[in-house]
């Protein structure tokens, strides 16, 4: 019997051994890619710049060891453990460094999503001013050309924060039915706000905020916190806020922060209490109607790209590798829907904008910049670089509306979140009510 004992406890110290390894690799693997975006370690006249004027990537002789040394780690440490699992008794219980690894990576990830936020955060208070991005040149696209190659440019500015959430979104949907769906399962404001908290360590812009939100649909958490979670991620992070009081002038740093608990907490609350009763309304309808059948159809039919709950059948995370199988596997699947859409969304939303009228410091310019704002897609913080223009321009109105708007809907966030919720009505109350909140304020601000 003693000896059995050791025997265990020395298959179980190499288990966590190699998942140790495992989790140093992820770590170092992640540091790397964000260090390649932001160019911190090295000093920056030895990095070759991908992307003019802003960078798509730094790229530095010194990465290539670092990469190389993650893959192996990743490689050998998941082989380990995988080998390790073959020949452990049956009924062996490896919850606990499951969970660690759950724990551990949902960390690491939204570390390097600070990292990747806090670095030009920190760059950009210092220099007391912020541009809007700009990773191609889009001259060299002809004029009919130029919403694809804003479509572009703007995949080339998001795509790791895109692949951050991603693999969060993916993380969240293998592990919520243990720790979040007790917690955001629940209706009711208490759920909601837990939603919107949830969402304030995570600085995506709302095309990254959706597929992590979408993933937390599908893995049991109520409509009121995912909404809340989606919305309030870009309108109430700490580096948005934060970068709101250095670069705003004070009544725009003050809206842009009460007006994103507003938008974030109370308004999308007041979507989810409207879709509970549409609900019950139609639990409680009699005679079927044949267009609310025909675009129950439509929106069922789009709704099965995000069942993404789907890709856990059968499959149990309840060793590492299992975990780690799972996850990836989610991770590609979120990816090759949400990718796609965010591409399309945003050459739609480039040429809607093209469509547009200049802002104008009247109803009109207010009425325009709310559209625009409750449309278009952009990187976090780039409202503050637009409205910020606007305000020294003279425009105040329509500063005030987009600084409401831009950050906390836009139409690829809105067909992501409506696929997975499977109601394309609750989006488009959330888009109307997000344009109606800019409206309002940009005609408070004209006027006053």
């Amino acid at each position: 019997m003693t000896a059995h004992l050791k025997q265990a406890s020395t298959v179980g110290g190499r288990y966590y051994l190699s998942l140790a390894a495992f989790l140093a690799a992820t770590a170092l693997l992640l540091f790397t890619v964000v260090e390649m975006r932001r160019a911190f370690l090295f000093p920056l006249a030895d990095y070759f710049k991908v992307g003019s004027p802003s960078a798509i990537l730094y790229l530095n002789q010194g990465h290539i060891p670092l990469l190389v040394v993650a893959v192996l780690g990743l490689g050998l440490g998941y082989r380990a453990m995988a080998g390790i699992e073959k020949r452990l008794e049956a009924g062996m219980n490896l919850k606990a460094p499951t969970n660690l690894l759950a724990i551990a990576l949902a960390a690491f990830l939204v570390a390097d999503l600070f990292i990747y936020r806090g670095v030009p955060a920190s760059r950009i208070a210092d220099a007391g001013k912020i541009g809007v991005g700009r990773a191609l040149d889009l001259s060299r696209f002809p004029g009919w050309l130029e919403p694809l190659g804003q479509g572009i440019n703007y995949m080339a500015l998001v795509w790791h924060a895109t692949v951050l959430g991603i693999l969060i979104g993916a993380l969240l949907l293998a592990v919520v039915g243990g720790f979040l769906k007790p917690m955001l399962g629940r209706k009711g404001f208490k759920a909601h706000v837990a939603g919107a908290v949830l969402a304030i360590p995570q600085p995506f812009c709302s095309c990254c905020a959706a597929p992590v939100g979408a993933a937390l649909y599908q893995g049991g958490a109520a409509l009121g916190p995912t909404l809340a979670f989606v919305v309030s991620s870009p309108m109430l992070n700490p580096t948005s806020l934060i970068l709101a009081t250095a670069l705003l002038p004070g009544e725009f740093a003050v809206l842009r922060i009460l007006g994103g608990l507003v938008v974030g907490v109370f308004l999308t609350y007041v979507v989810s209490l409207a879709a509970s009763r549409w609900a019950s309304q139609e639990t409680a309808m009699t005679r079927p109607n044949r267009w609310v059948e025909m675009s129950a159809r439509v929106v069922s039919s789009y709704s099965q790209l995000f069942r993404f709950g789907d890709t856990l059948a059968g499959r149990p995370s309840e060793t590492a590798t299992a975990l780690i199988s799972s996850w990836l596997s989610l991770a590609w699947r979120l990816g090759r829907v949400v990718v796609p859409v965010l591409f399309v969304g945003s050459v739609v939303t480039a040429a809607v904008v093209e469509a547009m009228p200049s802002p104008s410091d009247n109803m009109v310019g207010v009425l325009a910049a709310s559209a625009f704002g409750t449309l278009l897609m952009v990187p976090t913080w780039t409202e503050l670089a637009i409205a910020g223009g606007l305000i020294r321009e003279g425009l105040p109105g329509p500063a005030a509306a987009l600084l409401l708007t831009l950050p906390a809907v836009s139409i690829p966030c809105l067909l992501i979140v409506g696929g997975a919720v499977r109601s394309f009505r609750v989006v488009l109350l959330l888009g109307l009510l997000v344009f109606l909140v800019g409206l309002g304020v940009g005609a408070l601000f004209l006027y006053v």
